[in-house]
């Protein structure tokens, strides 16, 4: 059960996270170059075709091709043409190609549509899909956080990092796919904490979170597992639910054994997934050169780890890895400061492994569809292409374990201080990429001189 706490002592999370999030995604929207965010050409094109026919039939390739990030048109000032220039899209006649595979893409669309109306030039185009992705991503985590039992700190504090903010500010599907990953664990957490039976109104919010879940990203299919730890006294007792409950009557009393049997699972699914690609011995090879050994997977520490907290652009600027380190540790501290509630090990587990399996899962599909797949490199014994903000979102399958590690490690921070220590860290966070933005892209030697320059300034006018 949750601590009693007083009105006087409460803080309204939310409350901190819609007023941060509107500042700092204000200020991003206006710095952040058109086309800088990965796949953002792709974007655009898909989310454009949902409201157009292409009479070349080549799914608006020349768009995917011609918008693409363009470094020096920030640096010599000439990118306001992107904005300025009109295109000719009324060759392209109005359509409806929606379909639900598409969903994800819809807010842009829209957006864009509109856009085109107003003034029809890339850069006004963009900005109005971007403003609509970022609509539904403001409103439906600050719902996602309001909503949810507990973990609200850490739900903030993820949806307020640096790469987070990029991805919100952006025409990408993954804004559509923190949306999914924030609701669903939102919805859980009131599951796992509810004392009566559901009602039947209480399933329609759980249908439409499965609805979500497959229609984002394959990856978030693997918060269905949520499903199989929730408490079976939330509906009337059956078959299936005394199924579940022995499996997990079973995992508790022969945990030694549990374990074996999901390594042996494991490895099976390996030998299965891997088949032609000489099998488990080929795949649990690929797998320990993708998590162990940066010296062949040269990126895993600048572009997978440090990338869940801030790799931006078309990963062309970055957080160092001191600093990152630094943010880890602030989430680990509130991980630990998380209201004290009480979590069947069946739930704790079960969200762990979410985490495990979704970053395993990526680079599994990444080797097979990416690496051997797009790229040909049949040869590599590892896989090509993973980034950290495939991950960024899962961090939330985190609080159950943290909230079990009370038990073992006490460290306690008032409401007020965690609040305050929370808007000092995510400010800081903030302007480190705000000042890393604007020196890459607005200086025209990308800021390796931005302090001499200033000094000569300074000097200049004194």
């Amino acid at each position: 059960m949750f601590e009693r706490r007083s009105q006087k002592n409460s803080i309204a999370i939310e409350k901190i996270f819609a007023v941060l999030v509107v500042v700092f995604t204000s200020i991003t929207f206006i710095i952040q170059p058109v086309f800088s965010i990965p796949d953002e050409g792709a974007h655009f094109t898909n989310a454009y075709s949902i409201f157009h026919d292409d009479p070349k039939r080549g799914n608006f390739s020349e768009y995917r091709n011609q918008y693409s990030n363009n470094i020096d048109m920030y640096r010599n000032f000439t990118f306001i043409e992107r904005f300025t220039k009109k295109r000719t899209y009324n060759q392209d006649k109005l359509g409806f190609n929606f379909t639900l595979g598409r969903v994800q893409y819809l807010p842009q669309s829209v957006g864009m549509l509109l856009g085109q109306f107003i003034y029809p030039s890339a850069g006004v185009l963009l900005s109005f899909g971007r403003l609509f992705n970022l609509i539904i991503y403001i409103l439906a985590i600050y719902f996602a956080i309001k909503k949810a039992k507990f973990g609200k700190w850490m739900m903030a504090a993820v949806a307020l990092l640096p790469m987070s903010i990029q991805q919100a500010v952006s025409i990408s599907y993954d804004v559509f796919f923190f949306v999914t990953v924030f609701l669903t664990f939102s919805l859980v957490t009131n599951l796992v904490t509810r004392q009566e039976r559901l009602k039947w109104r209480d399933y329609l919010p759980i249908f439409f979170v499965i609805c979500l879940l497959f229609t984002a990203k394959q990856s978030s299919l693997v918060m269905l597992l949520y499903f199989l730890a929730l408490p079976v006294s939330l509906i009337k007792p059956n078959f299936f639910t005394s199924i579940i409950d022995a499996i997990w009557q079973f995992f508790n009393r022969y945990r030694l054994l549990f374990v074996v049997l999901i390594i042996l699972s494991s490895l099976v699914f390996i030998q299965y997934y891997f088949k032609n690609y000489d099998g488990l011995t080929r795949g649990l090879q690929v797998l320990f050169n993708t998590f162990f050994r940066p010296d062949i997977k040269t990126d895993l520490d600048s572009t997978v780890v440090t990338g869940i907290v801030g790799n931006f652009g078309w990963l062309t600027h970055r957080f160092p890895e001191w600093f990152v380190i630094l943010d880890f540790i602030f989430l680990f501290l509130i991980l630990l400061n998380e209201p004290k509630i009480k979590l069947q090990n069946r739930f704790v587990f079960t969200s762990t492994i979410i985490f495990l399996i979704n970053i395993i899962m990526v680079s599994m599909t990444m080797f097979t569809l990416w690496t051997v797949g797009a790229l040909k490199q049949f040869d590599f014994m590892h896989a090509v292409g993973e980034q950290g903000r495939y991950y960024t979102p899962f961090l939330l399958c985190l609080i159950p374990m943290g909230i079990f590690l009370q038990k073992f490690i006490t460290v306690k921070i008032s409401n007020f201080v965690m609040r305050d220590l929370f808007v000092s860290v995510v400010v800081i966070n903030f302007i480190y990429f705000v000042v890393l933005t604007l020196l890459f892209y607005y200086t025209t030697d990308g800021g390796v001189r931005f302090i001499l320059q200033i000094i000569k300034w300074i000097r200049g006018i004194l």
